[in-house]
């Protein structure tokens, strides 16, 4: 799965995994965040080995704007509509000015608290 731009050139095509990825790295830039959630499927992916950034969705509306679904785990302490906005703006921006693929929606599913981990 990619999204198409033509250019005079030719064709460029961008992946969802690019996208996905883009969307990681903008979402653990925010304070407070522990880590991408996920689920059953990405779990088992994690155990193969696999990181395909399968717990970020990334879909397409008719208009080819991007509706991007981060889950993430909130470090304790740290206020959630908060976090979960900041995801949003950074997740937005991060991934629009790298694609020039316009955003319609980022969507923050709060999967968990946990306290960070301060073993060493």
């Amino acid at each position: 799965m990619s999204e198409n731009t033509k250019t005079e050139l030719g064709e460029i095509k961008i992946h969802h995994r690019v996208i996905a990825s883009i969307a990681i790295e903008a979402t653990m830039q925010i304070p407070g965040i522990i880590k991408i959630g996920g689920n059953l499927k990405t779990f088992l992916f994690e155990l193969l080995g696999k990181k395909d950034n399968v717990a970020v969705k990334i879909e397409f509306d008719k208009d080819s704007e991007a509706i991007i679904t981060v889950p993430i785990v909130v470090k304790y302490g740290y206020n959630i509509p908060e976090i979960a906005s900041k995801v949003q703006d950074n997740v937005k921006l991060s991934v629009e000015n790298a694609t020039n693929i316009n955003i319609k929606e980022v969507n923050v599913k709060i999967q968990k608290i946990e306290k960070a981990n301060t073993e060493k």
